[in-house]
């Protein structure tokens, strides 16, 4: 996959992977359009960048959602390429005071049901080009549930099905449409605050795998940590589970 002279959709770009990922990728000669919810935040990024986009949008609300598919269809025909990476995460314990089933709704509607969405709305948009692709990005948690973060680790685990989904139908099409997943480690980044972790890795050095990922076609992409819970995986999804929840202090 070729990683310059794309016009590239990001959503979540306001902080973290996201904006890390229009900054790179704005530099190696693409058009970017950016996505987020916070308008103010985003049109100042964006400013800094060449060729970059801000489209203000709340991807948990369907008008929203058909507001943004409109303007893509309709100010950037030359669209290629889908960065799905806007994610939302509650930190609770089930069976406790949070209330999971409202939790759970708010995730798999942003992180979930937004990704069907802009998947099925864009589709053909892209396979109108040679050289087309959607990147979403889930976690290592599709193999392993994290318990600090039950309803999200079920919404990626979702999304991870959806994916290997999406990827067979195109296939079958013979369709120009590649589809990556962006399998995520813990991300220094606001998303992760709550999160007290050493095991980190920079918003720079996930964007510096994905972009090398691209370049060589690996359609799905474990990074950092997330390589050592997939090998384990293999081997045994109760040891998975077990160092999953180890690292992240649930024992």
């Amino acid at each position: 996959m070729k990683t310059t002279g794309n016009t590239i959709l990001i959503t979540g770009a306001g902080t973290g992977v996201g904006l890390e990922a229009a900054k790179q990728l704005s530099k190696n000669g693409n058009t970017i359009i950016m996505v987020a919810r916070n308008a103010e935040r985003l049109k100042i990024e964006a400013d800094k960048l060449r060729n970059a986009h801000a489209i203000p949008c709340d991807l948990s609300n369907f008008e929203d959602l058909t507001r943004l598919v409109a303007k893509l269809k309709e100010n950037h025909k030359d669209l290629n390429m889908i960065f799905l990476n806007a994610g939302i995460a509650a930190n609770y314990n089930l069976f406790e005071e949070a209330d999971a089933y409202k939790t759970s709704i708010a995730e798999m509607t942003t992180n979930y049901h937004s990704a069907v969405y802009l998947t099925q709305a864009l589709e053909s948009l892209l396979a109108e080009k040679d050289d087309a692709a959607m990147l979403i990005t889930t976690s290592g948690v599709v193999f392993a549930p994290d318990l600090l973060h039950p309803t999200y680790s079920a919404a990626k685990a979702a999304l991870h099905s959806y994916i290997l989904s999406m990827r067979l139908v195109l296939e079958r099409k013979k369709s120009s449409v590649k589809v990556f997943e962006l399998m995520l480690p813990l991300v220094d980044s606001p998303f992760s605050s709550a999160v007290q972790s050493d095991l980190k890795i920079s918003p720079e050095k996930a964007v510096n795998e994905i972009v090398s990922g691209l370049e060589k076609n690996e359609f799905e992409m474990h990074i950092g940590l997330t390589k050592d819970i997939y090998e384990v995986y293999l081997k045994s999804p109760q040891q998975a589970l077990e160092l999953v929840n180890n690292l992240t202090g649930e024992n």
